[in-house]
């Protein structure tokens, strides 16, 4: 079966994947954005001529950071920016989230496209956004976290994407990973993923 890859630093070549591009327009689907540790050295001229790329579905990654990177205002300004944008252009935005909870609770109100929280590890926080519409990327780290394990299967598969961020990891581990962990039919899995990577990110 197909695999479906939300988040990779690495050009998919044996499955579908969003590709962490660096405003490279390329062959495969990419995103693109300034994360939040480059909030300070680079500015949106550098990405916007690539989201207008038809092969660009999404923005990202963009996000706050308080272990890393400029200061909040700085980030926060950023990622406003970036947001407007994402609005403008109907396009999804990919999440980096380390200790900046409340401040991305207090920008939902402007979420007018999908919001995928890549990576995430955050088991404190599931029962939170399950109120929201977010989505949640997982990945090796999030399927390895024994404090994940437990409370995988709450949350609703229609609403679960998986990558491999920069790691070597196979994306066919991760799903077969959260197969086992959540003790669902790898098939229904597979099916599951499709379906929600290409109405998130189109065909």
């Amino acid at each position: 079966m197909k695999c479906f890859n939300a988040h990779t630093h690495t050009i998919p070549d044996n499955h579908k994947g969003i590709y962490q591009s660096d405003a490279v327009y390329t062959a495969s689907l990419f995103s693109v954005g300034i994360h939040p540790w480059d909030a300070e050295v680079k500015s949106l001229s550098e990405i916007i001529p690539a989201l207008h790329h038809e092969n660009c579905r999404a923005i990202g990654e963009v996000g706050l950071d308080r272990l890393k990177g400029p200061s909040m205002e700085i980030q926060h300004a950023m990622l406003l920016a970036q947001l407007a944008l994402a609005n403008e252009l109907q396009k999804p935005v990919i999440f980096h989230l380390v200790r900046a909870w409340d401040e991305f609770y207090a920008l939902l109100k402007s979420k007018q496209t999908p919001w995928i929280i890549h990576g995430f590890n955050s088991p404190k926080q599931v029962s939170r956004l399950l109120q929201t519409k977010v989505v949640f990327s997982l990945g090796p780290a999030s399927l390895q976290n024994p404090h994940m394990q437990p409370i995988l299967a709450q949350i609703p598969l229609n609403r679960i994407l998986f990558e491999t961020d920069d790691t070597a990891s196979d994306i066919n581990q991760v799903y077969l990973d959260y197969s086992r962990a959540t003790s669902t039919p790898l098939e229904e899995v597979y099916a599951q993923i499709e379906q929600n990577f290409l109405a998130i990110f189109g065909a």
